[in-house]
């Protein structure tokens, strides 16, 4: 294992490099660059991780392409980059870390490839530029507020291998407007669509087991909400502070 720094111009790279590869630790950046390549290689080696925080608070990134070599984006690899607005991820990426892209404000859209199997907690919090993600369908977990305060984010597509929804994990996404919880889910944690003020309709489907408090607090638009007849004794805990009556249907 050894350390190292190279410098491609206008940016400093410190990385470090093993037997599986290079993991690009920080990245220093001198002067505005707009559009920015993720190098494949350093130090004679694949780039194979994305260290935390590595691009943290860069603010004159405005793209990235990430190649794909890179199987790990670490936590907070991206945060605070708040002029980026476009990502190229790697068909290769397997895990992307908690608050990956937390904050980064000018983020539109992205797509995620397939072989991620979770969305980490905070990953895409205070994207409050981003309108719409696909989810790739080998996701089974999305964790606590991934998605929490995307106060664009409209459009959600949660595929049929999510079994799991964390709490908070759309909270206060304000346009969201209707979501499709698939027919795995079996958890779903407390205040997960809370603040969704947009949110007209759900279906919450039999497989659920359990469902945390105030899931849907704070959603005032919400006129259809289908729950299975087990939860319906616990309306006023799923939607405590919410301007909507009791209209949980019948399944």
């Amino acid at each position: 294992m050894s350390n190292a720094t190279k410098k491609v111009s206008p940016c400093v790279f410190d990385y470090i490099c093993d037997p599986g590869g290079t993991t690009l630790r920080h990245v220093l950046c001198q002067k505005p660059f707009g559009d920015f390549v993720v190098p494949s290689t350093l130090g004679g080696m694949s780039v194979t991780v994305l260290g935390k925080d590595a691009f943290a608070g860069v603010a004159s990134i405005t793209g990235i392409t990430i190649p794909d070599s890179v199987t790990t984006i670490e936590n907070g690899a991206f945060s605070r980059c708040v002029n980026l607005k476009t990502v190229k991820m790697p068909k290769t990426l397997q895990k992307l870390g908690a608050f990956a892209f937390s904050e980064c404000t000018s983020l539109t859209h992205i797509k995620l490839p397939p072989g991620i199997q979770a969305i980490c907690e905070y990953a895409f919090s205070k994207c409050k530029s981003l309108e719409e993600i696909c989810i790739p369908e080998e996701v089974t977990v999305i964790e606590e507020s991934a998605f929490s305060k995307c106060q664009k984010l409209h459009t959600v597509h949660i595929p049929s291998s999510v079994i799991s929804i964390g709490a908070n994990a759309f909270a206060s996404c304000k346009n969201l407007s209707t979501i499709t919880i698939p027919p795995n889910v079996m958890y779903i944690g407390g205040k997960a669509f809370s603040n969704c003020k947009s949110l007209t309709t759900i279906t919450v489907p039999e497989t659920v087991s359990h469902m945390g408090a105030h899931v849907f607090a704070g959603c005032a638009a919400l006129e259809d909400l289908r729950a299975p007849e087990r939860f319906h004794h616990l309306s006023d805990d799923l939607l405590i502070n919410s301007e909507m009556d009791d209209t949980m249907g019948a399944d």
